[in-house]
């Protein structure tokens, strides 16, 4: 699978140089609002008017808001790639990629609500408690009076982390196989049909799985870590071979998925 998705990836790329510098550019819509927000931020301080902090919100949780419908088209691609289409398919159809961006996004964002509830729940709650003691603390605390009524409030943070992390893996597990099914089917519910995810991933075998996962993850963390390290052109290297990076991902993610046997049928039932 490392072998066939490099090589997919590497000829899709290499062959067709416009597909790369498009994907490049899909890459760098994201931080267009945020590099526009800066840029207003950086000329209201240099013109000596200070922006108050409901402005600066505002601004970045609409600069959030943008970065997310220009990312779509990016995930929309990648899907393009879970659905199994070879060789490295074109960047057309926007109209499409925008949809199919979104609903990935739809996916991810549902899959995501269990760990911010157990985050609310657990360290949220945790914190909530600790406000008025750390609201009450005077300029030079007591620290060994304070400190066995804050080690609870600490100890409830930490665990609730800890069990948003377990569930947020758990999660991605799952979240895995039902992208692809999504991409196979066209309907946003087959990414949460847990039975047939199951089903799947017991075909691959759950070690198999997780720990072709693994292989994957050390190995792009690997090639992320070497080129962050480059001085100065670093950032620019990462952006050029972001793409590959993904695709790579992708196409692995897809014969992940294959190797279970798996045929469902093709946008068979409508958008959802």
């Amino acid at each position: 699978m490392l072998g066939d998705s490099f090589e997919y990836t590497k000829d899709g790329l290499f062959r067709n140089l416009g597909t790369w510098v498009l994907l490049i550019i899909l890459a760098i819509l994201p931080a267009i609002p945020f590099i526009f927000v800066g840029i207003l931020m950086i000329a209201s301080l240099m013109s000596g008017t200070m922006p108050d902090m409901p402005t600066i919100i505002g601004g970045f949780a609409v600069a959030l808001v943008l970065a997310i419908i220009l990312g779509a088209f990016y995930m929309g691609y990648l899907v393009k790639i879970f659905r199994g289409e070879a060789p490295l398919p074109a960047v057309s159809g926007f109209g499409k990629l925008f949809i199919d961006g979104i609903k990935y996004l739809i996916i991810g964002v549902i899959y995501f609500i269990p760990v911010l509830i157990i985050l609310a729940v657990t360290a949220g709650a945790a914190l909530m408690a600790a406000l008025p003691t750390l609201m009450a603390m005077p300029s030079e605390p007591d620290w060994d009076v304070l400190m066995p009524v804050l080690m609870p409030i600490i100890g409830g943070v930490i665990l609730g982390i800890i069990v948003a992390v377990i569930v947020a893996i758990i999660l991605w597990l799952f979240a895995i196989i039902g992208i692809v099914r999504f991409a196979r089917t066209g309907r946003i519910g087959e990414a949460f049909n847990f039975g047939a995810i199951l089903a799947t991933i017991g075909r691959i075998g759950w070690g198999t799985y997780i720990l072709a996962l693994i292989i994957m993850g050390v190995l792009v963390t690997i090639v992320v870590l070497i080129i962050g390290l480059i001085p100065y052109i670093g950032i620019i290297i990462q952006l050029i071979v972001s793409p590959f990076i993904s695709i790579f991902s992708a196409r692995y993610i897809c014969l992940l998925y294959d190797s279970a046997g798996v045929e469902v049928p093709s946008e068979q039932v409508g958008p959802l």
